[in-house]
């Protein structure tokens, strides 16, 4: 894998904003996602980070038309106190909420990322009509084998 390198998306914000869930114009399809990361990978280091100053504590992977990019929102270490339940403690320090850097990581493919990371992974998404409905699976196949490409 590349050496990752990255940018902050904007040095300083005065007020900032609040990480929020993913969110698209047109959502066909919603749902979450889960991750038991592999307890050797670390994602700064990945990220192109100092793990020494930075605790990752978000990511996100966006697609668009032009390509797709890996984001990592991070806590400066600094921020962090010498105690147990340490986001608890941090938000109650800073107005209820986690201070944070976000970073654009370049020269990394997101997906290689994501299975350097991953011991397991589950992402479910539901069609746009079926957002709120319980989904029964009443039988189990497989799909037909696909043409080599």
């Amino acid at each position: 894998m590349p050496r990752a390198s990255f940018s902050v998306e904007d040095s300083a914000m005065e007020d900032g904003f609040i990480w929020r869930a993913a969110d698209v114009a047109s959502a066909d399809w919603s749902g979450t996602a889960q991750l038991d990361q592999r307890r050797s990978a670390d994602l700064a280091q990945l990220a192109g980070l100092d793990s020494e100053k930075w605790l990752i504590v978000g990511f996100d992977i966006r697609d668009g038309d032009h390509g797709h990019e890996l984001r990592v929102v991070a806590v400066d270490r600094d921020l962090i106190p010498e105690a147990a339940d340490v986001f608890p403690k941090i938000a109650s320090e800073h107005g209820g909420q986690i201070p944070a850097t976000e970073f654009l990581v370049h020269d990394v493919e997101p997906y290689e990322v994501l299975q350097a990371i991953t011991r397991r992974f589950e992402l479910r998404l539901r069609a746009r009509g079926a957002k709120d409905l319980p989904i029964r699976i009443i039988g189990q196949s497989e799909g037909p084998e696909q043409p080599l490409v």
